[in-house]
């Protein structure tokens, strides 16, 4: 198990294109994702977040109306006001807010810990969104591919996943226009 944040980026940027592979390879073989989410599950209980917290700087998080009132309750402060300091209007969508990356991590990132953990969004709450009732592996994986570098948890998950199905990266599959693949 790799778990050196360094390494681990360095290894899923080498693994790029037979992480694209090995998509197409998932894709032509039709495999379940409930082995995954197992796996996925396991290699999760052996890391502590925050020793890492790369999710809180590495990704845009959406807040909905809701979330937003979740956290401004939580922290004691107005919705206007939660809007207006730590959050952004969507670049993807000029309806949807994000919240704030300030100084390479997450407005409310501090010493690796969430200041509002408790009240934290859906998104915070679910990633990496590997367990059991999520996405279909098919409609996900791609995201989960390019989350590796910056994830232990899904850098190890797809690692074992390859594994186990008997991916092997010398062994490349054909791309089939026909399937898109």
């Amino acid at each position: 198990m790799v778990t050196g944040l360094d390494e681990v980026r360095r290894l899923a940027e080498a693994k790029r294109a037979e992480n694209l592979d090995f998509r197409r390879y998932l894709c032509a073989h039709h495999y379940p994702i409930e082995p995954f989410q197992l796996l996925a599950a396991e290699i999760q209980k052996r890391f502590d977040c925050t020793q890492c917290a790369n999710c809180c700087r590495y990704t845009a998080v959406d807040v909905s109306p809701a979330e937003i009132a979740a956290i401004a309750c939580h922290l004691g402060e107005s919705a206007g006001d939660i809007v207006h300091r730590h959050t952004a209007p969507d670049p993807a969508d000029s309806t949807a807010r994000i919240l704030l990356n300030r100084h390479d991590a997450c407005t409310f990132l501090h010493r690796n810990l969430c200041l509002i953990y408790d009240a934290r969004p859906a998104a915070c709450r679910g990633f990496p969104h590997l367990s059991r009732g999520d996405h279909s592996l098919g409609a996900r994986l791609e995201s989960l591919c390019r989350h590796a570098w910056f994830c232990p948890i899904v850098y190890n998950a797809l690692e074992s996943y390859k594994r186990l199905v008997g991916y092997h990266p010398g062994r490349r599959f054909r791309y089939n226009p026909a399937l898109g693949l």
